[in-house]
């Protein structure tokens, strides 16, 4: 008799990041941060002035890091972050 396959053997948990971001103030900021964020890999959820939530494969995602220096590159600051899994 043979086992049934495991439907879960390929799925990863995902992580997910709430990021405040220093020196965003017009729909262009907006735009731009989601453009980074995305080139990343991410999948963006939300951006706001001065807040975006972004989601990634836990084992194959830009960490915070690589986060805040693609941030960094347009003059904004990660100010804070929030890590949630699942």
């Amino acid at each position: 008799m043979s086992l049934p396959e495991d439907d879960t053997a390929g799925m990863t948990q995902l992580l997910r990041y709430v990021l405040t971001i220093d020196n965003m103030c017009a729909p262009d900021c907006i735009v731009w941060v989601r453009e980074q964020l995305v080139g990343l890999g991410l999948v963006v959820d939300r951006v706001t002035v001065g807040e975006a939530e972004v989601a990634t494969a836990h084992v194959n995602g830009p960490d915070l890091n690589a986060i805040e220096a693609a941030l960094e590159a347009g003059g904004y600051r990660l100010v804070g972050s929030i890590t949630k899994v699942g």
